[in-house]
C-alpha cells in the first residue's frame, strides 16, 4: 500500500511538472505561431536601454532583440518591448510575461540555477559614480559611506563582501539612484561599468570613481529547461559575429569606450 501511495505522488508531480516542461520546450514554436516575439529590455539604462526623445526605444540590446525579431519572424517590427527592471526581469520571464530578457543580465551561478544563459556577448565590471569634488577614489573609500545601488542588481552582494560598512541605497530605477547622489542622500552610486562611464559623460557634476571591479559577462536569459530556444539563441549571436552585425552595434553604442571596455 504504502509503494503504491509513493507511485502515485510521484505520478501526481510528474503530471504537474509536464506542462511546465511542455511550455519551456514550445516557446519557439508559440513565439511563431504569434508572429511576435516579446522581450524584456531595460528602458533607464543608457547605453543598453533607454528611451530616446521621440519615445522610441532605443540601445544595444533593444538593437540586439530586433535582430531576433528578424531572424525568427522576417519582419524587426514583429516585437513587443516590454520595460524591465533588475529585479522584475526574471519574475516577468517565469511567469511567461516576456519570452526572453535581452537586459544587461549578469551571469552569475545563482541565476543560472533559475534560468538558461546564452553565450556572453558583453562583458562588464563595476564602477563607482560620485560628485566630481568627492574624495571618494575607489570601493574601499566606501566604507562608513552611503552607496546607492539597484534593487535585484549584484552590486548589493558585492558591496557587501568589498566595502562591509557601507550603507547599501537600494532604489528601483538608475534615474533615482543618480538624484540620490546629486542631492547628497547617497555618496556614490555603484552600477555596471558601461552605464557609469555614460553617466559621468552626460553629467559634468559628476564622474567616474576607481578601476572596474568583478568583471562578469552579460548574457541572454530564456527559461529554465528551455535548450531549444537557448541553442537559437546562440546560434544567432555567432552569426551576428560573423557577418558584422554585432561590431555594427558594438560601435554605434559602446564605441566611444572601446578603450576601457573588454570585448568577449
Amino acid at each position: 500500500m504504502r509503494r503504491f501511495v509513493v507511485f502515485a505522488l510521484l505520478v501526481a508531480l510528474v503530471v504537474g511538472l509536464g506542462p511546465l516542461v511542455a511550455d519551456a520546450q514550445s516557446t519557439l514554436a508559440e513565439i511563431k505561431k504569434r508572429d511576435k516575439l516579446i522581450v524584456g529590455v531595460k528602458t533607464d539604462f543608457p547605453p543598453f536601454g533607454s528611451i530616446d526623445a521621440t519615445g522610441k526605444n532605443v540601445g544595444f540590446d533593444v538593437e540586439v532583440a530586433y535582430e531576433f525579431a528578424k531572424a525568427m519572424l522576417g519582419d524587426p517590427n514583429k516585437i513587443e518591448l516590454v520595460s524591465v527592471t533588475s529585479g522584475n526581469r526574471i519574475p516577468y520571464l517565469q511567469s511567461g510575461k516576456i519570452d526572453i530578457i535581452i537586459a544587461t543580465v549578469t551571469v552569475t551561478d545563482e541565476r543560472k540555477k533559475v534560468v538558461e544563459f546564452s553565450d556572453p556577448y558583453f562583458l562588464s565590471g563595476e564602477l563607482l559614480l560620485v560628485p566630481k569634488a568627492s574624495t571618494i577614489n575607489d570601493v574601499k573609500d566606501l566604507n562608513g559611506k552611503k552607496v546607492a545601488i539597484i534593487q535585484g542588481s549584484i552590486s548589493d552582494a558585492d558591496l557587501a563582501e568589498l566595502a562591509p560598512q557601507a550603507t547599501r541605497l537600494k532604489y528601483g530605477k538608475v534615474t533615482e539612484a543618480v538624484l540620490a547622489v546629486k542631492a547628497g542622500h547617497a555618496d556614490a552610486f555603484a552600477q555596471d561599468d558601461i552605464l557609469i562611464l555614460k553617466l559621468a559623460k552626460e553629467n559634468p557634476d559628476m564622474r567616474a570613481a576607481g578601476k572596474p571591479f568583478y568583471p562578469r559577462p552579460y548574457g541572454i536569459a530564456v527559461r529554465k529547461g528551455d535548450v531549444e530556444f537557448n541553442n537559437w539563441v546562440n546560434t544567432l549571436l555567432k552569426k551576428m559575429r560573423a557577418d558584422g552585425t554585432y561590431d555594427r552595434i558594438w560601435k554605434k553604442h559602446v564605441g566611444e569606450f572601446e578603450s576601457q571596455l573588454i570585448k568577449p
